[in-house]
């Protein structure tokens, strides 16, 4: 570590060189990374997990990390909650080795992409550490030990920072998994938030053996016939509000099962409300199966759709939220959700 120009300053002074090593001690005791190297690299076993119904930012970051771990010679396990997981993304390096309970040895818990601990579907016991590495605004840190970085466009970005911090190797199939994390929730690079940073991450990843033809093939030429599907019914539920400025999109139980999709399946639909020409704010309902209505928000020049979900008790990004409600009929969520809109619109 170099050091600061105040040095002279900090050695004349009376105890400068203690209060020197004091000021250096308790800036690396104030820096997540540095924290977060220091539990897993103390860790007898460690699992990596995400939240529920897994996107690829999610499945990547974590396959990432797990690679990156078991290079480190420690017990890694993988682990999500949901059940099935989105076979679309299997081409991921290391997706057959996710299990689907937690290992009980566990003593660190590191979480990607979730913005709150009960969006990873576990109860974790007393006495297990955790490491939150996220990109959500949103985030409640409710970790031992918070990475959460709302500029970045990806958590692979915080996964990747945390790696490079500790000076870890990175193999070829974790710069894979997060190129294709770094990929998808990009909208492979179309999204607000990508610029000059978020180009060099994704340079530095080909250069470790991220291939970025396959890995755009696989993302978007590798989808389960369910879920064409599944398209067509969803369309027929578009309805515009606000004179075209918000466009709406539902999805209920008995679509899914007609079509054999999966709730993974419907991650990005919600997408063809928002690509309308008139349209600010596109929204989907999905029925879930526990009889709530999980709604996907978003934007795309002017609102805050973040500010809309935390206000139903959700959370997100500026362009892209979401939240879930249970005991609310439809319409009149709907009704509830344009109103909240509108004011955003003014």
């Amino acid at each position: 570590m170099p050091l600061p120009k105040c040095w002279p300053l900090f050695t004349k002074a009376k105890g400068g060189f203690d209060l020197f090593l004091d000021k250096i001690a308790s800036m690396r005791k104030n820096d997540p990374y540095s924290e977060a190297k220091k539990l897993i690299e103390s860790s007898r076993h460690i699992t990596v997990t995400g939240h529920l119904n897994p996107d690829a930012d999610a499945l990547g970051t974590a396959l990432g990390l797990w690679h990156i771990f078991k290079r480190l010679s420690k017990r890694t396990d993988l682990f999500f909650a949901s059940h099935p997981l989105p076979q679309h993304l299997g081409f991921l390096p290391g997706f057959k080795n996710i299990r689907q309970s937690i290992n009980p040895q566990s003593d660190l818990i590191v979480t990607v992409d979730s913005g709150s601990l009960d969006r990873i579907g576990i109860e974790i016991e007393d006495g297990v550490k955790i490491i939150n590495i996220d990109h959500h605004r949103s985030n409640t840190r409710f970790a031992d030990v918070n990475i959460v970085e709302p500029e970045f466009a990806s958590a692979s970005e915080a996964a990747f920072k945390l790696v490079e911090s500790a000076g870890w190797d990175v193999s070829k199939e974790a710069a894979v998994n997060f190129y294709a994390a770094l990929l998808s929730d990009t909208g492979f690079f179309g999204y607000e938030g990508v610029n000059e940073r978020v180009f060099d991450f994704a340079k530095r990843l080909l250069k470790l053996g991220a291939d970025a033809e396959w890995t755009a093939r696989m993302l978007r030429e590798n989808q389960p016939l369910s879920k064409l599907r599944l398209l067509p019914k969803v369309l027929q539920t578009l309805r515009l509000y606000l004179d075209g400025r918000v466009a709406g999109l539902d999805i209920t139980l008995r679509m899914l099962e007609e079509s054999g999709a999966s709730v993974s399946e419907t991650d990005d639909i919600v997408n063809y409300a928002r690509s309308l020409a008139t349209v600010e704010v596109g929204f989907l309902i999905r029925e879930e199966a526990d009889g709530g209505l999980k709604v996907s928000l978003r934007s795309k020049n002017r609102v805050d759709v973040c500010k809309i979900a935390l206000s139903f008790g959700g959370g997100g990004h500026i362009r892209a939220a979401g939240f879930t409600v249970n005991g609310l009929e439809r319409e009149l969520l709907k009704e509830k959700l344009l109103k909240r809109i509108e004011e955003e619109l003014q």
